[in-house]
């Protein structure tokens, strides 16, 4: 028995790379749209700073339990002052900041590639 092929008849749509060569005036839309271009540069800023955290929180627990300079419970049992209180919203808008800014960045790189260069690998 033959076989029958069948062809697809959904259409994918694929994307000419955006970027071939070095940046120039502009900073390229690697996802044809800048503004998703930001949205992932905010989650993947975002997914950074939680890696590290996860990873500095599970090292210092792990060390001080090893110590026995806190028990099992007293990081869920802390209460914080006032000013340590005031610390930590500062940071927290600091952190914000940092994440959030990718969302309103401009699309005129830092830097760009001289003339000579761009006319080199053209």
């Amino acid at each position: 028995m033959a076989k029958s092929k069948t062809k697809a008849t959904k259409k994918t749509k694929r994307f000419k790379s955006v970027l071939t060569g070095p940046v120039g005036t502009v900073e390229p839309k690697f996802l044809h749209d800048l503004d998703m271009d930001r949205m992932v540069g905010a989650f993947m800023a975002l997914c950074g700073e939680v890696y590290v955290l996860r990873d500095r929180v599970a090292t210092l627990e792990a060390v001080l339990e090893e110590a026995k300079v806190i028990g099992k419970n007293a990081i869920e049992d802390f209460v914080e002052d006032a000013s340590r209180s005031k610390a930590r919203q500062d940071d927290a808008k600091r952190f914000v900041r940092r994440v959030l800014r990718e969302l309103h960045r401009s699309d005129v790189p830092v830097s760009a590639v001289g003339r000579k260069a761009r006319e080199m690998v053209a």
